[in-house]
């Protein structure tokens, strides 16, 4: 398993110091988040993606993934016209930024609709929508991952194998979060096994505390149910970045690659 982390966990600094410190740390790879403000990413610019391209290449520092974080501002779910174009369009850039830079996997966080729906219907809007960015993300080589995050309608494994079978496209599987998971009182080890061949990447965070190891998420568990179904693909830090960065990400790397070895 290759281990990464967000830019977020690193405090957001500026991508050549996020490459620098993720290569100096030692993680494999770095996962680019598209905040609301999404047209001011560097990573949405043609611009910032070459820079990004290259700082990768000089670092050995891979860019694995992209999180589209504005979809908790302008959520698929919504109602409102402007705000559903806005998410389709955010989509479907973040579908040609990740194209570009080489990136197979884009997190979709499953955010909750601008008025109050049955959870039955933000996940029949979230279907439809997934169904049409699927073919897009199918066509550039993406696979788009439903992360189980807070209010929204995809919060357990049976939320997420849902969405994923009613959208029935090979380019949507599920960005797993077993600290997510246990802030919601579910088993994350049972979670893990019932989604399996359905997991396309995977966040690793503690809770109740900001090192890994020192909350109550069962990491080596997970870790080990993750083997058992077969899976071997990135881990990826969604860690505190606390006051020292760069101390957090060598305690938290160091952990996480005691467990997995």
């Amino acid at each position: 398993m290759k281990i990464g982390i967000r830019n977020g966990s690193m405090g957001f600094p500026e991508m050549a110091e996020l490459f620098e410190q993720a290569a100096q740390i030692g993680f494999d790879g770095v996962e680019l988040d598209i905040r609301p403000a999404w047209e001011d990413e560097p990573v949405m610019s043609a611009q910032g993606r070459a820079e990004i391209k290259r700082l990768s290449e000089e670092t050995g520092v891979e860019v694995p993934s992209l999180c589209i974080g504005a979809l908790w501002t302008y959520s698929p779910a919504a109602t409102d016209p402007d705000t559903l174009e806005m998410s389709r369009r955010i989509i479907r850039e973040g579908i040609a930024a990740a194209a570009d830079l080489g990136s197979k996997w884009i997190l979709i966080p499953v955010t909750p609709s601008d008025e109050e729906i049955t959870h039955e219907e933000c996940q029949r809007r979230w279907i439809s929508e997934m169904r049409d960015a699927a073919v897009e993300a199918e066509a550039a080589g993406i696979v788009l991952c439903l992360e189980n995050v807070g209010r929204g309608c995809g919060k357990s494994a049976e939320d997420l194998l849902a969405l994923v079978g009613g959208i029935d496209s090979a380019a949507v599987r599920t960005y797993y979060d077993p600290g997510n998971a246990c802030a919601f009182g579910h088993d994350a080890v049972e979670e893990i096994r019932a989604l399996a061949e359905y997991i396309g990447v995977v966040h690793i965070k503690d809770r109740e505390a900001d090192l890994l190891g020192q909350g109550i998420v069962d990491i080596p568990g997970c870790v080990d149910t993750l083997r058992e179904v077969g899976y071997n693909g990135w881990l990826v830090l969604e860690t505190p970045a606390t006051d020292d960065p760069l101390e957090a990400g060598n305690f938290n790397l160091a952990y996480l690659r005691d467990v997995v070895d």
